[in-house]
C-alpha cells in the first residue's frame, strides 16, 4: 500500500512575479503548462504545484507545503463504532445514465463495504439538483462532486466536508470543459455560438455549465445570445447534438462511439473549443457523521482508495496497476487530500459569471 502524499492546498502563497516559459527545471513564479496543471514537485525545502489564475488566464509554478496526508493511521478494528449508521450511501453527480454510473463506482462500493463491515448503496440521481438535495436532506453520506455542485450544495445548507479529490496516473487533478459541433458545421468555436441551438449539461456543473458561461462571456456574449437546451447529463448533451437538437454542445470527458454515444461516429463530430484546466471536484462526507466512523471513511478514501492496494487484495478484479480502475476509469491512480480554499478559484469564477445557480 502506498502512502498518498498530499499538497496542502490551503498553504498555498501566490508569487506575484510571472516569469517567461516553463523552463526544464520548475520554479516558483514561472510558467507551466495546461497539461501540467495540478502537478506536485518536490523543491527543497518545500515543494510547488502547477496552478491556474482565473483572472489572469495564466499557469504558474505555486509554492505549496507538502506533507504526509493528515489522517493518522488507524486500526479499523479497534475503532469505537457507537453511533455508526447502518448502512453508507453513495452518490455522484450525473455524468451518464444511472447503471453506467453504478458499474463505473463499483469497486469504490466493495472497497467500502469491505473495509467498513456495513451495507453500502450507490445512489443514483438523474440530476445535479437531486444529489444536492439528497446531500442537504441526508440522504447520502459521501459524494463525488463536480467543484461547483459542492459549492452549491454548501452554500444552500448541506454539511458536509472535503476529503480528497482524484489525482491521475500523470500526476494532475484537473480536466477540461468542451464544446463540439458536427463536422460540416461552420462553428469553429465559442465565438461562432450567437443565434444558434447549444446544449449544456446543468446550471450547476462545472464543466458543463458554470466554465462554458465564463467562455461566452469571455467571447463577448451572454447565454441570452443563443437558444439554449440543459440536458442533465454530459453524454445526454452530446446526444442531443447527435439528433440535432442542439448544432453546439458542451461536455467533459465523454468518449464518442462508446458506452451511451456508441452509436455516434467520432468522425461525424469536431472539437471547436476547449477550456482551461478546472480543478476535479472533492468527495465530501457528511460532517454529522460520528468522528470515528469520519476517520474510519478518511483513512479508507486516502490510504487505500488506489490501484496499489486494489491489486494487492484483487479489488475490481485488478491484478495489475497499469489495467487497475479503481474509479470509473484506469487514468484514475489515487485519491490526494483536499481543503475547501481549494475550491475558491471556481467561487471566484461565479463571482465573475455573476452565475444565480452559484448561490443559496
Amino acid at each position: 500500500m502506498v502512502a498518498v502524499m498530499a499538497a496542502t492546498v490551503t498553504s498555498m502563497v501566490m508569487v506575484s512575479s510571472q516569469a517567461g516559459a516553463s523552463s526544464a527545471t520548475p520554479t516558483a513564479g514561472k510558467s507551466c503548462t495546461k497539461a501540467q496543471y495540478g502537478k506536485v514537485l518536490k523543491v527543497k525545502p518545500t515543494a510547488i504545484q502547477c496552478t491556474y489564475n482565473g483572472k489572469t488566464k495564466k499557469y504558474t509554478w505555486t509554492r505549496v507545503a507538502t506533507t504526509v496526508s493528515t489522517v493518522k493511521p488507524i486500526d479499523l478494528t479497534k475503532l469505537d463504532k457507537k453511533g455508526w449508521p447502518k448502512k453508507f450511501v453513495i452518490g455522484g453527480v450525473p455524468a451518464e445514465n444511472a447503471t453506467t454510473m453504478q458499474t463505473k463506482w463499483q469497486g469504490m462500493v466493495d472497497l467500502f463495504k469491505t473495509e467498513l463491515g456495513i451495507p453500502v448503496e450507490f445512489y443514483s440521481a438523474t440530476s445535479y439538483a437531486g444529489v444536492i438535495e439528497a446531500s442537504i436532506s441526508k440522504k447520502i453520506d459521501f459524494v463525488a462532486w463536480g467543484a461547483m455542485s459542492y459549492i452549491v450544495a454548501k452554500l444552500n445548507g448541506a454539511k458536509i466536508e472535503p476529503v480528497g479529490l482524484s489525482k491521475y496516473v500523470d500526476g494532475t487533478t484537473s480536466y477540461t470543459s468542451k464544446l463540439w459541433t458536427r463536422t460540416g458545421s461552420s462553428i469553429t468555436g465559442i465565438k461562432d455560438l450567437k443565434g444558434k441551438k447549444v446544449c449544456l449539461v446543468s446550471a450547476t456543473s462545472t464543466s458543463g455549465g458554470l466554465v462554458p458561461t465564463e467562455g461566452i462571456l469571455n467571447a463577448g456574449m451572454t447565454l441570452k445570445d443563443m437558444t439554449t437546451s440543459f440536458e442533465g447529463t454530459h453524454d445526454n448533451s452530446m446526444l442531443g447534438l447527435s439528433t440535432n437538437k442542439c448544432e453546439a454542445a458542451f461536455s467533459c470527458c465523454v468518449i464518442i462511439g462508446q458506452s451511451t454515444l456508441k452509436d455516434m461516429k467520432p468522425a461525424d463530430y469536431k472539437q471547436v473549443w476547449e477550456s482551461g484546466a478546472i480543478p476535479n471536484g472533492p468527495f465530501s462526507l457528511n460532517s454529522t457523521l460520528p468522528a470515528s466512523f469520519k476517520a474510519a471513511v478518511k483513512d479508507i478514501v486516502l490510504k487505500k482508495l488506489n490501484k496499489e492496494y486494489f491489486v494487492q487484495k484483487g479489488l475490481n478484479g485488478c491484478t495489475d496497476v497499469a489495467t487497475c480502475i479503481i474509479i470509473e476509469d484506469k487514468n484514475t491512480a489515487s485519491i490526494m487530500e483536499v481543503k475547501d480554499s481549494f475550491y475558491d478559484y471556481i467561487r471566484a469564477m461565479c463571482e465573475a459569471t455573476k452565475s444565480s445557480s452559484c448561490k443559496a
